[in-house]
């Protein structure tokens, strides 16, 4: 039970941000691809409450290491090459 609450958490802490510079032909939203997207954590999930300044939490520079490496080849790309 503790597994299924951990996914279900981690599952909507993240927040799928676009690159400008990827060629979106070659690019998936429904598969992770850090050659298209950044993912951050989300820290203004609300989960519908609506955003407020007060309590809203801190940027925090340490959140930037989660970023995923970026590749040359989109998830994409690299499975129609294999």
């Amino acid at each position: 039970m503790n597994f299924i609450f951990s996914f279900l958490l981690a599952s909507v802490m993240w927040v799928q941000v676009p690159q400008w510079e990827a060629d979106w032909s070659k690019c998936a939203v429904d598969v992770p691809d850090s050659s298209c997207h950044w993912y951050v954590a989300a820290p203004d999930n609300t989960f519908g409450e609506g955003f407020n300044w007060e309590n809203a939490p801190w940027f925090d520079a340490n959140g930037l290491q989660d970023v995923a490496k970026i590749e040359k080849e989109s998830v994409v790309e690299k499975l129609q090459n294999n």
